[in-house]
């Protein structure tokens, strides 16, 4: 392009950039870059500092000879120098004052602020013809360096411009004839932008010269417009997204006051935007009072920056009327400053949500109602229960009693009777010996009998007694187990023996418990009426076997009958409370259950049914054989 030299120097006095003739003459390497390249490394102590005075300095070149440096002020205290050899002559030699003390030709200084910038520049002068331009401009315009550029004709340059951009021989020509045209028509100053086939933006901007012709500028675009249309595809996408969303978005400037509310928002509540406007008074009339102090404290935390997210729950008028609960997140944006500035909002409608878990809390709250209602019934009916089995005891004691105690009455009317015919005998005076003896038989028979079935009566009332006591106090205490069972059965005897099945009992003799002799009492009970009813057949006759074994500090208790057994189908219903196969014979559904309660929580034990159909029912109780006591407090 020129013999003349080019470069950059910083304010730091470090080489940026030069051109390849300035590079030949100082033997450092051409292009913009950054180097250890210095004024004063390149010319010394005396020669930078001589430039710097005086404006200009000869130095010696690599090639020989002497090169003149002249130096010109550029921005932010940068230095531009222009080199050349001192018997190079200028394409252009009108001089201009440099500003520090030595002529500078106008083509060197317009050269060298063209080489500076980073756009590519062309000027036309009024015969249309290239007067000056940048290596910029061959970069941007694919024009061969080796291409006669000084006082080229405007249509030749533009036809290497469109031969090095693949036109045709027809469409190069058409191009030009298009671009005069345009350049003699146009309306100064214009703009354009031009897409290279390698996918390269160009903006050009064209001025008209005062005196003629016109400068243009090339600038690559290309980074600023992929970044307009990725912010366009964002903002598209940040619209499609706003639009496809179901949650209403709000953007509150704090700085004017000044509130948008997305058309989702106002769908949410049954309006259109239209309807209404976007207002921060429509937005606090829209609110629940209630919830209005809150969301107005909410924003002036926000605002004076005491709060930076936040997500509550607000309650919002529907068009309809209408409660509608929407969960909002906010969030504070900052400026550079720190300070917040705005306010995002999301909202996302949890009214269906809310209902529901309403309803849930509702129907929760009425299950443990009824829950405890059924506690409550079943506490009372298994109540009932014992008190029905207390009437079953004592009905089966009054039976038990009846026959001895008939018996003494009996025996005590004889003895009466004959009392007082002897009487009668002595009174009349006609007494024998015969007749007092056998009255004394009498009494001796008589009173013999009488005294043997008042003791057993006497023995069923102290079982009655003690079975009553247990059942209805449930006091814990030391008894003997064996003893127990064939009490509790004794109790039973007349049903036992109504139904016709043999019981046999199975226990060591010196098996003492420190337990609850009346869950015991009522678990028997449960399981000798449960056989008796479920068991068996009517008219079938069976065996009832209770065994006792004790297994280190646990008691095992094992209860069986040869009945028609349990199918496995109900068997994992059997101590659920109020089910029971035989409610039309009586059954309340209550029997098991009880004994499950009983064994588990009273006696803190297990309970297992070994069963099936066509082989009997077997209950396996397993239960500590001493309850711990309660901790005495000091």
């Amino acid at each position: 392009m020129t013999d003349t030299g080019f470069a950059r120097f910083g304010a730091d006095d470090r080489l940026v950039w030069c051109n390849a003739a300035f590079a030949a003459l100082f033997g450092v390497a051409p292009g913009a870059f950054s180097s250890g390249v210095t004024i004063t490394g390149l010319l010394g102590d005396v020669g930078a500092r001589r430039l710097r005075q005086a404006g200009f300095v000869d130095h010696p070149a690599c090639g020989g000879g002497r090169a003149r440096l002249s130096a010109g002020l550029g921005e932010a205290g940068e230095l531009l120098l222009s080199a050349r050899l001192a018997d190079s002559t200028p394409h252009q030699p009108a001089p201009q004052p440099s500003g520090l003390g030595d002529p500078i030709t106008l083509w060197e200084k317009t050269s060298l602020v063209l080489e500076c910038m980073s756009q590519g520049v062309m000027a036309f002068d009024s015969n249309l013809e290239l007067v000056a331009w940048n290596r910029r401009v061959l970069d941007l315009l694919s024009i061969n360096p080796d291409f006669p550029r000084y006082r080229q004709p405007y249509e030749e340059v533009v036809r290497h411009i469109a031969e090095r951009g693949g036109y045709g021989a027809g469409d190069v020509e058409t191009l030009v004839q298009q671009r005069l045209a345009h350049i003699r028509s146009a309306s100064w100053p214009f703009y354009n932008e031009r897409m290279h086939p390698d996918g390269l933006v160009i903006e050009t901007v064209t001025l008209a010269l005062s005196g003629g012709g016109f400068v243009t500028t090339y600038t690559d675009i290309t980074e600023r417009k992929l970044a307009e249309r990725e912010l366009a595809a964002s903002r598209e996408l940040f619209e499609l997204a706003i639009r496809a969303a179901r949650e209403g978005i709000s953007q509150w400037d704090l700085r004017d006051d000044t509130l948008w509310l997305s058309p989702q928002w106002w769908a949410l509540l049954g309006y259109d935007s239209v309807d209404i406007g976007d207002s921060r008074a429509c937005w606090e009339r829209l609110i629940h009072p209630d919830d209005r102090p809150a969301a107005l404290a909410l924003v002036d935390d926000v605002r004076t920056g005491r709060v930076a997210e936040s997500q509550e729950l607000q309650r919002y008028f529907h068009k309809s009327g209408a409660i509608v609960h929407l969960d909002t997140r906010s969030i504070a944006v900052s400026g550079p400053d720190g300070r917040p500035f705005r306010i995002v909002g999301s909202y996302t409608d949890v009214t269906e949500t809310i209902r529901a878990a309403e309803a849930v809390r509702a129907a929760k709250d009425e299950a443990e109602r009824a829950l405890q209602d059924l506690k409550e019934a079943q506490v009372h009916l298994i109540q009932a229960e014992k008190m029905a089995a207390l009437g079953s005891l004592v009905a089966g004691v009054t039976h038990e009693i009846n026959t001895p105690i008939g018996i003494a009455l009996s025996g005590a009317s004889l003895l009466a009777d004959k009392a007082r015919d002897l009487r009668l005998l002595f009174d009349a005076g006609t007494m024998r010996r015969g007749d007092f003896a056998g009255f004394m038989e009498t009494v001796d028979e008589a009173t013999h009998l009488m005294l043997l079935n008042i003791e057993r009566a006497a023995r069923l009332m102290q079982s009655f007694k003690q079975i009553a006591v247990d059942q209805a106090s449930e006091e814990r205490r030391v008894f003997d187990l064996n003893d127990y069972i064939h009490e509790v059965l004794r109790s039973l005897g007349m049903r036992v023996r109504r139904s016709g099945h043999a019981v046999r009992v199975s226990c060591p003799e010196d098996l003492t418990l420190d337990s609850y002799p009346g869950a015991i009492s009522q678990i028997l009970t449960n399981l000798v009426m449960n056989s008796i009813i479920h068991g068996y057949d009517s008219g079938e006759i069976g065996r009832l076997d209770i065994a006792a074994r004790c297994d280190g500090d646990a008691v095992e208790l094992i209860y069986a009958d040869d009945g028609k057994g349990i199918p496995e189908a109900i068997q994992a219903r059997v101590f659920e409370p109020f089910f029971t196969t035989c409610r039309d014979r009586g059954g309340s559904g209550l029997g098991l259950n009880i004994l499950y309660t009983l064994v588990t929580r009273t006696l803190r034990g297990t309970v297992r049914l070994d069963s099936g159909s066509g082989r009997g029912a077997t209950f396996i109780l397993r239960f500590p054989r001493a309850m711990a006591r309660a901790r005495r407090l000091a």
